[in-house]
């Protein structure tokens, strides 16, 4: 079983019925998952704006948001600290403009620097380790360039 990292765009999947939310949902009960701290405001911020967009009424956004929160007791949810966040800025000063350009932004240089960080521990520690799971193609391009195994949820409809 190993250790699975997932971004916002990935972990949302189950909590929103979208493609390929049962295999999130499938990974998430079978596989220990690793998250940023960060994903906490982001899975918020989904789920406010599919409610602001009519896709959700505001009950159906906070319980969800209350089944995630319920739910993050069983993920690794990872802190930021010093070398993580000196990781995303190297990662965001070294990042290819050409030929093949990395897309990188502040959030996503934390997601990849955290997973990186929390794959290493893991090892150390000779636990498994998986993939970095994201639904966003340019934040898997990244991941890749950062040396990360990547995984895209909906590639399993």
């Amino acid at each position: 079983m190993p250790l699975e990292y997932l971004d916002s765009s990935a972990l949302v999947k189950r909590y929103i019925p979208e493609t390929g939310s049962p295999w999130v949902t499938h990974l998430c009960q079978t596989e220990p998952v690793a998250l940023s701290i960060v994903g906490v405001p982001e899975i918020a911020s989904a789920l406010a704006r599919r409610a602001r967009e009519g896709a959700l009424t505001a009950a159906q956004r906070d319980t969800l948001f209350r089944l995630f929160l319920a739910d993050v007791r069983s993920y690794v949810v990872v802190a930021l600290n010093k070398t993580i966040a000196q990781r995303a800025a190297a990662l965001l000063l070294t990042a290819p403009a050409a030929p093949t350009p990395i897309r990188l932004r502040a959030l996503d240089a934390l997601h990849v620097a955290t997973a990186q960080w929390t794959f290493a521990r893991a090892r150390r520690r000779s636990i498994a380790t998986g993939a970095f799971v994201t639904a966003d193609l340019a934040l898997a391009d990244a991941a890749r360039w950062g040396g990360l195994a990547t995984e895209n949820p909906e590639a399993h409809p």
